[in-house]
């Protein structure tokens, strides 16, 4: 319980934004009906790779715990990156609303081992639309971004935590769950949240700790 209330804070930011991300997204859901086909030439050139479904699958337990190793190393760059994360988060969700758009992916309609079984899962139990921006990719890249930025964060731990990120992000194409472009809009809005919040005067006059 001591344990629970110390980390309180933690707890409750970062639950938020990930349960209150998820109710919106599915709830655009619900009342949008139609949606844009995207996708480029390149995109068929990226094979399908569905061992790569393993780091998709760990997103949201990853990035958790990642958010969490920023809290306990780096306070103040944990409470930037969640309002940077905000930030983008609600833009992608605006361009849901603006622009929504659906990818094509390979029919799994079987599966002879766990991984493909896991694939079977996942493309089951989520359709491919809303993918511009890809929320995996922002999520992935803000926290990149401050874990590079952040000066409590050993390089050794900077590295591991990037790769995996990195790793992240190419699952969204490897596994055929995103196109080029989600990808390439994620960076965009991901570095201007970031940008905003870190680089600019935007929180210079608030005093985050003591």
């Amino acid at each position: 319980m001591r344990s629970l209330n110390k980390h309180k804070f933690f707890l409750i930011s970062t639950g938020s934004i990930f349960l209150i991300n998820a109710f919106i997204y599915f709830f655009i859901k619900l009342f949008v009906t139609e949606y844009n086909l995207i996708g480029s030439t390149l995109d068929n050139y990226i094979p399908f790779i569905p061992s790569f479904i393993y780091f998709y699958m760990i997103w949201y337990p990853f990035e958790i715990f990642s958010l969490y190793f920023i809290y306990k190393k780096d306070k103040e760059t944990y409470i930037k990156t969640l309002i940077a994360l905000i930030l983008a988060l609600l833009i992608m969700h605006l361009i849901f609303i603006i622009y929504p758009t659906m990818v094509i992916r390979p029919e799994v309609n079987s599966f002879n081992s766990l991984t493909t079984l896991i694939l079977y899962i996942a493309f089951k139990s989520d359709t491919p639309v809303n993918c511009f921006p890809s929320g995996h990719c922002i999520i992935c890249f803000i926290l990149i971004f401050s874990f590079l930025k952040s000066k409590n964060i050993t390089i050794k731990n900077k590295t591991i935590f990037t790769t995996i990120n990195i790793l992240i992000i190419l699952s969204t194409l490897f596994v055929k769950q995103h196109v080029i472009y989600d990808v390439i809009g994620s960076l965009v809005l991901s570095n201007a949240s970031f940008y905003l919040v870190f680089k600019t005067s935007l929180l210079k006059k608030i005093k985050l700790f003591n």
